[in-house]
């Protein structure tokens, strides 16, 4: 009997012949994601188990250490940095059975969820109560729970709530010995000392199977309305968005784009732009309506002050229309460029705001070299409640993978462009995830404190059975 063999003789015992699978056709489905990453290697799992339980988790991650098998957990397969993918084969855990919505209660907001439910599905179930679900990502649709909180997902209104793991107040984890604990509950100052619930979320996997959460939900605001301004160049663009910071406004949307990523939104809407535009932030606040019209002119004059100017409407609601995904505008948005010939990949990096402006004109640069000129190629700054706005750059290329050299080019670029980011005192974001995409740079951020996470690793999963050959955890 084949090793293969003998691991789906001992797994049919715990979920039964209809959720797992050794079939090439079945295994291919997971053996990439949406990164470029996923062309860079063989990531086919030697078998599928579909889980409905914490107990066959528990199961599966003790049969994994008994037989010397890494596991990767695999939520909705929709990770820009191949995070899920198999890099030494073994067993993809697919958490999508367990998708159920255990409790909503508007009373105590919370929300209390399995691990595979869809943010969609999440959203759904709060709004039958009046609350919603902060974190609502372009992938909404198929992007799981576990994913988002994994893999430290931030989203359209990440400037007022932050990324998806600030709305967890309380987790079920299996860690690498197949034990189950429960860290925090619906009280959100339920944490003590030492917060283990930042242990594992942003971890990916490789510390602990996240199974359940208990997630924060908030009133639905009674208004929501937003404005768009054009700036001359980036730098112009921060100072606005330090002076709003400023002035005391919380706005709950803070999206920026340069010219290239800005024309490619709203070609898709049908929707032209000025052309002396260079970059255009997205302001969008929540509350009552007079609150939300007082904040939205405070920020307006603080842009204009800096040298912004307000976009026509039909310029920001088009954008909005793009960027707040649902069922009937998924087909704009970013996300559907990968039912093209081409497959978008991006960096996102972190960089003290007076680089901003050279980390962009190095990545023109980097570009011209490259000789992707004609290529739509932009970046956009995602807001976040951790210090003053904006947070995040992004660096996103559409890369056609039939080309060979297109995707060596890109892991030319990254390279250059995280040691870059590193070099000007910037750091890798975590934002769409660590994954294989930047765990090199990772490492090298951390420095000595790379010792104390391989200790923390080797208490949660001693036989490093959780996402092995991820981030750097070899």
């Amino acid at each position: 009997m084949s090793a293969t063999d003998h691991l789906f003789e001992k797994l049919v015992n715990v979920v039964g012949s209809n959720y797992l699978s050794i079939e090439l056709c079945d295994r291919l489905v997971y053996s990439k994601d949406y990164s470029i990453e996923g062309f860079a290697g063989d990531y086919t799992p030697d078998i599928v188990v579909k889980p409905a339980s914490v107990e066959e988790v528990q199961q599966i991650v003790e049969i994994a250490n008994e037989l010397g098998v890494p596991i990767y957990t695999w939520g909705g397969g929709t990770s820009m940095s191949g995070n899920p993918l198999a890099v030494h084969h073994g067993i993809v855990l697919d958490m999508k059975r367990m998708n159920r919505i255990l409790e909503v209660d508007p009373d105590n907001l919370a929300l209390t969820v399995e691990a595979g439910a869809t943010m969609a599905e999440v959203q759904a179930a709060a709004m039958k109560h009046n609350v919603f679900f902060t974190h609502q990502p372009e992938s909404c649709l198929s992007s799981t729970i576990g994913g988002a909180l994994s893999c430290m997902g931030i989203s359209i209104f990440g400037a007022k709530y932050g990324y998806a793991y600030d709305q967890v107040i309380g987790l079920e984890v299996v860690l690498g010995t197949g034990q189950a604990i429960q860290v925090g509950n619906k009280s959100y100052l339920n944490v003590p000392a030492h917060n283990l619930l930042n242990l594992f979320l942003g971890a990916e996997g490789t510390l602990g199977i996240i199974t359940k959460a208990v997630l924060k939900v908030y009133p639905v605001p009674p208004t929501r309305d937003r404005i768009s301004i054009g700036f001359p160049d980036i730098a112009t663009a921060m100072e606005a968005c330090k002076r709003v910071h400023s002035s005391g406004c919380w706005p709950e949307t803070v999206y920026a784009f340069d010219r290239r990523s800005l024309v490619q939104y709203m070609e898709r809407a049908k929707t032209p732009i000025p052309e002396e535009l260079s970059m255009a932030i997205l302001f969008g606040c929540s509350g009552e309506s007079d609150m939300v019209e007082k904040s939205l002119e405070v920020i307006s004059r603080c842009c204009q002050e800096t040298g912004g100017y307000e976009l026509p409407t039909e310029v920001t609601e088009s954008w909005w229309d793009a960027v707040n995904i649902n069922r009937e505008t998924f087909d704009k948005s970013n996300f559907a460029l990968s039912h093209t010939d081409y497959e978008p990949d991006l960096i996102d990096a972190c960089l003290p705001f007076s680089r901003f402006q050279e980390f962009s004109d190095y990545c023109d640069e980097v570009k011209r070299e490259f000789g992707w000129v004609d290529i739509d190629f932009g970046s956009f700054i995602v807001a976040g409640p951790r210090g003053p706005i904006p947070f995040c750059i992004y660096f996103s290329v559409p890369i056609d993978t039939r080309i060979p050299r297109e995707v060596e080019k890109w892991f030319e670029f990254k390279e250059r462009m995280y040691t870059r980011a590193l070099e000007m005192g910037g750091s890798v974001s975590n934002a769409n995830g660590v994954g294989l995409r930047s765990a090199p740079w990772v490492r090298e951020q951390l420095g000595s404190a790379w010792d104390l996470l391989t200790g923390i690793k080797s208490l949660t999963d001693p036989n490093n059975v959780l996402n092995r050959g991820q981030r750097g955890f070899d």
